[in-house]
């Protein structure tokens, strides 16, 4: 088992990881990209938010 890096819980993800975990769900549903770019933005925004949502809820929020 790896070590817990320093000042990070177990449960935290990082933007990274949230916009990773959308790109996979993207591809799988055959979102276009400027949607996925949307998505990305939002994320970016506000990762914290977006780490305890769903995908589905993200891709309603950037839909057009």
């Amino acid at each position: 088992m790896s070590k817990k890096q320093q000042g990070r819980r177990a449960d935290d993800i990082s933007a990274e990881e949230i916009k990773q975990f959308w790109h996979d769900f993207c591809e799988r549903k055959g979102v276009d990209a400027a949607t996925r770019a949307r998505g990305d933005a939002k994320i970016e925004h506000d990762p914290e938010y977006w780490a305890d949502q769903t995908m589905l809820r993200l891709l309603d929020a950037v839909a057009t």
